[in-house]
């Protein structure tokens, strides 16, 4: 599958083919913590409404019994699954009385660690064993940092691409196998370049000081991730304090560096991430993946064991390896298919291969009802047929190192100006002029659906994007910024009137309400 970006694309576009890009599929889950009028977490039980959280496939929750999940059915274009999520976000609201969704990514106004509510299940086996798991996270990660909330977009490829492409480049090779490679591919520019999703889609670029507890326990560490990001922060003015004057010198600097520069504490290490335990993995091949992913639920963790897997004759964990499972492997990119019953999904990837893609690090958006809009759904299907074209030769550590520093960098840094990046070439870059190359990809890619089907609403999307690059104020994460700073207004504040702004902003038709308790929706695709 040796092709390159000219060469795939000219030969869609002379072969009449261009219609190949649009077939596809999308799915979308969104996360929501459930709050109070004053911005407190709500301590209730998940809504009886909903019915059963192992039952219903459209509603249900997270790690927390706060944490809302919405899951969309599969749907074949970003209309369809768009309005489907705004149907069920709909009925949600209306259904929790008094309180909102929080709008944000990183929490609300969080109690204490003790209590915070871990998801409860319904007494069967699946039900234990996903509370024994999350009391794992707890213990393992601490729960503050299992509250943060997202959007996952599920995406996959047209049969039609598929035949097409293993049609001219599949030769000597099944087609499973060839589906897997390129899903591979795809994951590894992925993870190369999605450092422009964070800086264009970010949204967290600050936190409620009832989170600066993970910053401090996360600050130790943030060097042997990111060293660029510990040398950053340790020459930081220390003298620039937060609206709490908490006394910890490492959180005032994080926190005046996170609020003029960040566009994602969420991806950062500051936010959702993985042990530093596990190992790296490098999408190369499925072969790859599994023994990775096999090994780290397999070995035991010394510090793990010394938690015990009970506590007062209770279970706190499934195990003391390094991983309970391989959903506990945190990736910005998910491999899937879809779970018969019994597999896990290693398992199911490995009995019939790669379906679909899931893209883990969307923020939620305050400024859009649904968290994300149907433009920015558009500009990642053009981003993903780019992670397509583009050449994707095997990742190695060195080039892995600098896809972390990358990430890292433009998650905490994104918006601190002439901002370098490590390009996989090994040269430095400027984040504006890498980005403007990529940019001259994508507009090449929409333009190429709009010759074929006529639709400009994905040359509009990406033309709009690239005004990021030249005016911050367009980003997320610095609007959010400047209202807070221009309305003298703190996190909590933000975001309680995002939340409220945000269900006034929705009416709902009784004659459209979706069974709630309904079975029909497939999560992802």
């Amino acid at each position: 599958m040796n092709w390159n970006f000219s060469e795939i694309s000219e030969s869609l576009l002379k072969e009449d083919k261009g219609k190949l890009l649009v077939e596809v599929n999308f799915g979308l889950e969104k996360e929501s913590q459930r709050v109070l009028s004053n911005g407190e977490l709500a301590l209730t039980p998940h809504p009886i409404e909903f019915g059963d959280k192992l039952e219903n496939e459209r509603i249900t929750t997270d790690f927390s019994e706060s944490q809302i999940e919405i899951i969309t059915p599969p749907c074949d274009s970003a209309e369809e699954v768009y309005e489907e999520l705004n149907k069920i976000n709909i009925e949600v609201e209306n259904s929790i009385g008094d309180e909102l969704l929080w709008p944000l990514s990183m929490p609300p106004k969080l109690p204490d660690e003790e209590n915070i509510p871990i998801a409860t299940f319904a007494d069967t086996e699946l039900g234990k064993y996903k509370e024994i798991y999350r009391k794992g996270l707890a213990i393992r990660y601490g729960k503050k940092m299992q509250m943060i909330s997202g959007i996952h977009y599920n995406f996959s490829f047209g049969e039609g691409m598929i035949n097409y492409l293993y049609e001219k480049y599949g030769e000597n090779t099944d087609k499973r196998t060839f589906t897997n490679k390129i899903h591979f591919q795809v994951a590894r520019n992925f993870l190369r370049y999605s450092w422009i999703l964070i800086y264009l889609f970010g949204a967290s670029p600050s936190c409620h000081t009832s989170y600066f507890s993970v910053i401090n326990k996360e600050i130790d560490v943030i060097h042997d991730c990111c060293p660029r990001c510990a040398k950053i922060i340790k020459n930081a003015d220390a003298n620039t304090l937060t609206e709490d004057n908490n006394p910890n010198k490492f959180s005032h600097v994080c926190v005046a560096q996170m609020n003029q520069y960040a566009t994602s504490l969420r991806v950062s290490r500051f936010g959702y991430s993985n042990s530093l335990k596990s190992m790296n993995i490098y999408y190369n091949s499925l072969e790859e993946y599994s023994e990775k992913i096999r090994k780290m639920i397999s070995t035991e963790d010394n510090e793990y064991s010394k938690l015990g897997l009970y506590k007062d004759g209770i279970q706190i964990q499934l195990n003391e390896n390094i991983l309970q499972n391989e959903n506990e492997f945190y990736s910005s990119i998910r491999l899937k298919q879809p779970l018969k019953s019994g597999e896990t999904p290693l398992e199911a990837l490995e009995n019939r291969g790669v379906e679909y893609v899931e893209l883990r690090i969307l923020d939620l958006n305050p400024f859009e009802k649904l968290g994300l809009s149907l433009e920015q759904m558009k500009f990642i299907h053009v981003f993903m047929l780019f992670c397509l074209f583009e050449p994707s030769p095997l990742i190695t550590e060195l080039e892995h190192s600098n896809i972390n520093a990358n990430h890292h960098l433009v998650s905490l840094f994104g918006r601190k100006e002439n901002l370098k990046l490590q390009n996989y070439d090994n040269n430095t870059v400027s984040l504006k002029s890498w980005a403007e190359e990529l940019f001259e990809k994508l507009i090449t890619i929409a333009n190429f659906i709009y010759t074929s089907t006529g639709d400009n609403n994905y040359v509009e999307s990406v033309e709009k994007e690239k005004l990021k690059l030249n005016d911050i104020s367009l980003l997320p994460s610095e609007r959010i910024n400047r209202e807070m700073e221009s309305n003298n207004e703190n996190y909590l504040e933000f975001g309680m009137k995002c939340a409220k702004n945000s269900q006034k902003s929705e009416v709902t038709s009784n004659s459209e309400k979706p069974d709630l308790r309904g079975k029909n929706y497939a999560k992802g695709i």
